[in-house]
C-alpha cells in the first residue's frame, strides 16, 4: 500500500519574500516598514517568521546598523530573482488578458486578398496590438469552416453563399458588392460598356470549384439562371488569380467580384453586368467559444471594420 507523502517543513511565501528583500535593500526597519506599508512591529514578526523558516538568522542586528548575515544575502539573491520572474509572468498575464500578446490564426480564400479587405484589417489590428502573432494560411471556404469549429483555425475570410455552417461557428459580413465579368481584351464584348450575361450563354464559365451551393459556384449559377441558361463551367484552380489568368490565356469567361479587379492582367478587362442585383458578400466566420482575447479583440475589429466598409460601388 501506498503510504501518503508527507508535506514539506513551511516556505515563505510571495509576500513575505517582498517583506525580506525590502529590509535587506533598505537595512533599516522603519523605512521597510513604511515603504511596504505595515508597522513595524509587524514587518519584525514577518521577518522572525522567516528566519524560523530559513533555519536560522538572516540579519546581524546592532545598536546602529542592521546587516545581511551570509544566509540572509544568499536568500536576498535568489528571491529577488523570484520576485522578478514573479511580476514578469503577472505583467505577461495581465498582457495576454487585456489582448496585447497571444497568437491570432487566421485562414482566407484568395479573393479576401484581392479585395484588400483582409490586409487592411490586418494592418489595423497589428498596429494596435504589435504583440500580437498573427499567422495566415489561404484555404478552401469548407475547410476553414470545418477548421474553426475543431479549433484548429481562430478566424475565417470567406466569400459566402456557405450551407450546412456548423453549430458553433458564426459568421457576419464585411462587405458587399457587386459581381461583373471578366473578358479576354479580344472578347466580342469586350467594348461593351455594360454586358447581358444572356449574350454569353455559350462561353465557357470558369470557376473557382463546383461545390453546390458554395461562393463563386452559386453566385455563378445564381446569376446565369437570371439570365436564362445554365452554364458550361470549367474548373482550373481553387485560386481566384488563377481564374483571371485562365481568362487572360482565353480558357473562357468568369463571373467575379468587383473588388477584385486590383488584380488586373492585361489581356483582360472587368465589365460591369447589365443586371448587377446578384451580390457577393466577404464574411469573417469564427467560434462561439472563443477564449483568447487576441482572437475576440481581432473579432471585434472586423466587426467595427464591416459597419464602416459594408459597400462597394459599382464598377465603371
Amino acid at each position: 500500500m501506498e503510504q501518503s507523502r508527507r508535506p514539506g517543513p513551511p516556505q515563505p511565501d510571495l509576500r513575505q519574500y517582498r517583506y525580506f528583500c525590502t529590509l535587506a535593500r533598505q537595512l533599516h526597519f522603519a523605512r521597510a516598514a513604511e515603504e511596504l506599508g505595515i508597522s513595524q512591529p509587524a514587518l519584525s514578526q514577518q521577518i522572525r517568521l522567516i528566519e524560523a523558516m530559513a533555519g536560522g538568522p538572516l540579519l546581524v542586528r546592532t545598536s546602529r546598523a542592521l546587516a545581511l548575515t551570509p544566509l540572509g544575502q544568499l536568500l536576498f539573491d535568489r528571491a529577488e530573482r523570484l520576485l522578478e520572474q514573479a511580476d514578469r509572468v503577472t505583467r505577461e498575464l495581465a498582457s495576454a488578458a487585456r489582448g496585447e500578446t497571444g497568437h491570432v490564426a487566421i485562414g482566407y480564400v484568395a479573393s479576401a486578398s484581392l479585395s484588400g479587405v483582409l490586409p487592411r484589417i490586418v494592418y489595423d489590428y497589428r498596429r494596435l496590438r504589435p504583440g500580437v502573432e498573427v499567422s495566415l494560411r489561404e484555404l478552401e471556404m469548407t475547410r476553414q469552416i470545418h477548421a474553426i469549429s475543431q479549433e484548429e483555425l481562430d478566424v475565417g475570410f470567406i466569400r459566402p453563399p456557405i450551407p450546412d455552417v456548423p453549430t458553433g461557428v458564426a459568421t457576419f459580413d464585411l462587405i458587399e458588392e457587386p459581381m461583373c465579368i471578366v473578358l479576354h481584351r479580344d472578347h466580342p464584348r469586350a467594348r461593351d460598356s455594360v454586358v447581358d450575361v444572356a449574350a454569353l450563354s455559350e462561353d465557357t464559365f470558369i470557376c473557382t470549384h463546383r461545390n453546390e451551393g458554395v461562393g463563386f459556384y452559386a453566385l455563378t449559377l445564381a446569376i446565369c439562371s437570371r439570365a436564362g441558361f445554365v452554364p458550361k463551367t470549367e474548373v482550373f484552380s481553387p485560386q481566384a488569380s488563377v481564374l483571371i489568368s485562365m481568362v487572360a490565356a482565353g480558357f473562357g469567361v468568369a463571373l467575379v467580384p468587383v473588388s477584385t479587379r486590383a488584380f488586373a492582367p492585361v489581356d483582360v478587362v472587368f465589365k460591369p453586368l447589365a443586371d448587377d442585383s446578384v451580390r457577393s458578400k466577404l464574411a469573417m466566420a469564427y467560434s462561439l467559444r472563443i477564449r483568447s482575447p487576441a482572437v475576440r479583440h481581432f473579432v471585434e475589429a472586423g466587426q467595427v471594420w464591416s459597419r464602416g466598409k459594408r459597400a462597394v460601388g459599382r464598377l465603371r
